[in-house]
């Protein structure tokens, strides 16, 4: 949907958000907003500068900017390292242009809106990205200031907080994801890659292969968030993710042309690494391991395509922005806090799309990856909550997610981790078919839960899931009771208004003025909802008999 002037404007959001060119920008506001700390310090980039993300990021504190990084100072290919920009909800908010205290569920509808929209980019004849240029062998991806970011990891990885750029060789569509690279020890000039082929450069790549000639690529480093936030979602294949991320930012994101091919690079980047990705056997490299989203130690070394970097074009003094991975609880990270917000719109926008009638929200955590999602609903039919997971289970985006889907009804919030423990304590019973099975399917091929054999993309091409429905509404198989006026649940325990008004006039007289009853769930609080699922089916001293 291409945007009108008046759809722009209300994408434009606050006049901070306005502000946001690049990554320049981006860290000017965060700092006055005190949202970013510089650490000024000498720190070694093997592994002391991951350990203090971390511990920052556990601590939902600032995003850190290291100014003196051990070994590059006065180093003209970046001597500065920024990370963490996206580690907390708040700072969401502000890269959305909405107050910093959005809850999740109004940034969730935003960017489901936003998803939707498109605005063509604009191509300009230079920026900043041009001021230096490196070609051949002048080129020593070393000389970046690239952190090891855990001990284990099986090299420095370059390609985590990018965006690698590739087209379609059929359709010419522009691609822009995130997907990981390691600078390959003692080579100056290669990245290997973990290439999975249901992605959508994988699916690039498989066309480059058939016609037997390299793929072009562009590692961009350090740019406008709010394109990283789009090229970190998996959108529906064909997209071009700078029209989605123009369109969110309210005005058409400036790219210039790569120097060795076609490709089209932000102008306002730090840094662009220009080169091919290799169909020769003979150019794969080991990669891995990885900290990864998973919390865990992701594939094991093996060989995988390599990038050939054969010009890196960079801005005077650049800042390299890099993500510290791996997340669980207690440690968050910024990927899955921004994840959760850009897949949980992503996902209601598929259920949408395929027709599922009835959704009300969705939800992933900042912990899975959306490994886990859970889809609220207005039940209106028996079978809904499967056609709900069918619809999610054969998008693109299910290769990395929605390995069990849980699906709740409209009276238990999703984002409040108690009302979904109730649900799945009285609502699911394996039994009478509450949980369904689909094994043998595609799946995240970093999942330690499936046996390594079992996720060879080299020999299967992904990873292998059982995928599972948690089906937490109330069952329309089970009989109606007159008893319940006719419902085939009983109903829930709630407060009648009227005595619950009387009590809270006396509050005062009872001598309880000190203490406030605040409702938690929404039947508590929504006359709506407490009459649909708990008054009108009020228990009723009638003989009981089945309906």
């Amino acid at each position: 949907m291409a945007l009108k002037e008046a759809e722009l404007r209300s994408w434009r959001g606050s006049d901070s958000a306005s502000e946001i060119t690049d990554l320049r920008s981006w860290i000017q506001l965060l700092e006055k907003e005190g949202e970013l700390r510089r650490i000024k310090a000498e720190v070694s980039p093997e592994e002391e500068l991951g350990t203090i993300v971390r511990k920052v990021m556990a601590a939902q504190g600032p995003a850190l900017l290291f100014e003196n990084i051990k070994g590059y100072q006065k180093n003209p290919l970046g001597s500065k390292v920024v990370s963490g920009s996206l580690a907390k909800y708040r700072r969401i908010a502000t890269l959305l242009g909405l107050s910093p205290e959005t809850t999740n569920k109004e940034m969730i509808k935003a960017c489901r809106d936003g998803f939707k929209k498109r605005l063509a980019p604009v191509q300009v004849g230079g920026g900043p990205v041009k001021e230096n240029i490196i070609r051949g062998r002048d080129i020593d991806l070393d000389a970046l200031p690239v952190p090891r970011w855990h001990k284990w990891d099986g090299g420095r990885y370059i390609n985590t907080s990018c965006s690698v750029v590739t087209k379609d060789p059929e359709t010419g569509i522009l691609n822009v994801g995130t997907y990981r690279g390691m600078i390959v020890p003692n080579e100056r000039n290669l990245i290997s890659c973990l290439l999975i082929a249901a992605q959508h450069w994988g699916i690039h790549y498989s066309k480059y292969k058939i016609g037997r000639y390299p793929m072009p690529a562009a590692v961009v480093i350090g740019f406008d968030p709010i394109l990283r936030f789009c090229a970190g979602t998996p959108l529906p294949a064909g997209t071009n993710e700078y029209e989605v991320a123009s369109a969110m930012r309210g005005r058409p994101i400036e790219l210039v042309k790569c120097e060795t091919s076609d490709l089209l690079v932000p102008a306002h980047a730090e840094y662009v690494l220009e080169g091919i990705v290799s169909i020769d056997q003979k150019d794969l490299r080991l990669e891995g391991p990885f900290g990864e989203y998973t919390g865990y130690y992701g594939g094991a070394a093996s060989l995988k395509p390599t990038i050939r970097v054969d010009c890196i074009s960079h801005r005077n003094n650049p800042i390299f922005e890099g993500s510290l991975e791996g997340f669980r609880p207690g440690w968050p990270n910024e990927t899955g806090t921004f994840a959760s917000i850009a897949f949980s719109a992503m996902a209601w926008n598929i259920l949408e799309t395929a027709g599922v009638p009835g959704v009300t929200d969705v939800f992933t955590s900042h912990l899975n990856f959306a490994a886990n999602i859970a889809v609220q609903i207005h039940k209106t039919y028996r079978g809904q909550a499967k056609q709900a997971a069918a619809a999610l289970w054969a998008s693109n985006a299910a290769q990395w997610m929605f390995k069990n889907v849980t699906v709740v009804e409209e009276d238990i919030d999703i984002h409040n981790p108690e009302e979904m423990e109730w649900a799945y304590a009285w609502r699911v019973n394996a039994e009478v078919g509450d949980i369904e099975f689909r094994p043998g399917c595609h799946g995240a091929p970093l999942d330690p839960s499936t046996r390594l054999e079992e996720r060879d993309i080299t020999k299967f091409g992904s990873g292998k899931w059982c995928r599972v429905l948690v089906d937490a509404t109330r069952n329309w198989n089970f009989q109606r009771w007159e008893q319940w006026n006719y419902s085939v649940y009983p109903p829930i325990q709630v407060l009648e208004n009227d005595i619950d008004e009387a009590t809270k006039k006396r509050w005062d007289e009872y001598g309880l003025s000190d203490i406030t009853y605040k409702p938690v769930m929404a039947i508590d609080r929504d006359d709506w909802l407490k009459e649909y699922y708990s008054l009108r089916a009020r228990p009723t001293p009638e003989e009981v008999t089945e309906h």
